[in-house]
């Protein structure tokens, strides 16, 4: 059997890791396992608790599951790395790279926060603050930073293809919840967006810094959907 592969870290313990072919076959067929294996989740999960319990649950199970399996295929070292300021600039074309940056957290806020923050309150707002940066860093950390790490060199299965995957998985918590045709339609648009502008810029710059403050952004912006799901109280009078 062939063992694991293994590095000594600074307080002398050996870090355990799977040979490279398996963390390349792996992150490979994240944009598939990850979508499939949450359709479960999520199913499994409301059927025990209910819709808004369930959603929660699949939720929190789905952001587990990124960090542990970031973690496990690249490991907190190279991770880490992917947190430090841009080396390398923004690609080419410069409006471009800005626009794919910009646009989400501002079409976010346009369309759902300006309109919802006043009625769904300060708390609904607090709460999407946090649900915000939760999601935006699990999944760049998935979704960006582990393609790039595993597939540096090669657009597709480091950018283009987790891009589609990204994009598939917003699929299972739109079929389980009670959003309207027109805003599961908006979501999976900015998914696709996202996706593809974000993961570009990581793959250029090595970088998921800026990709995380503009995600945080977008996902925060979303008061009312966030006062549905994580919030029981209803809406405040003022």
């Amino acid at each position: 059997m062939r063992r694991l592969r293994g590095q000594v870290d600074r307080s002398g313990r050996r870090q355990v890791r799977p040979p490279p072919t398996v963390v390349r076959t792996v992150t490979a067929a994240l944009p598939i396992l990850v979508p499939v294996a949450m359709q479960q989740v999520f199913r499994m999960t409301h059927g025990r608790w209910g819709r808004r319990r369930g959603h929660q649950a699949g939720f929190a199970v789905y952001w587990a599951t990124c960090w542990v399996t970031a973690a496990a295929l690249v490991g907190p070292r190279r991770l880490a790395r992917l947190w430090q300021r841009p080396a390398i600039p923004m690609p080419a074309p410069k409006p471009l790279a800005w626009a794919a940056l910009i646009v989400p957290p501002a079409g976010a806020i346009t369309t759902q926060w300006l309109p919802h923050a006043r009625t769904a309150g300060p708390r609904a707002m607090a709460v999407a603050f946090g649900v915000g940066a939760t999601n935006a860093l699990a999944e760049e950390t998935l979704w960006r930073g582990t393609p790039v790490a595993v597939f540096p060199n090669d657009p597709v299965l480091g950018w283009l293809w987790p891009a589609v995957g990204f994009t598939l998985w917003h699929l299972v918590p739109l079929s389980a919840s009670s959003a309207s045709r027109r805003r599961k339609l908006q979501t999976l648009l900015g998914a696709a967006l996202i996706g593809f502008g974000n993961g570009w810029l990581v793959w250029h710059t090595r970088s998921l810094v800026a990709t995380s403050v503009a995600h945080a952004v977008t996902d925060a912006s979303g008061v009312e959907p966030v006062r549905r799901t994580w919030l029981s109280s209803p809406r405040p009078s003022f």
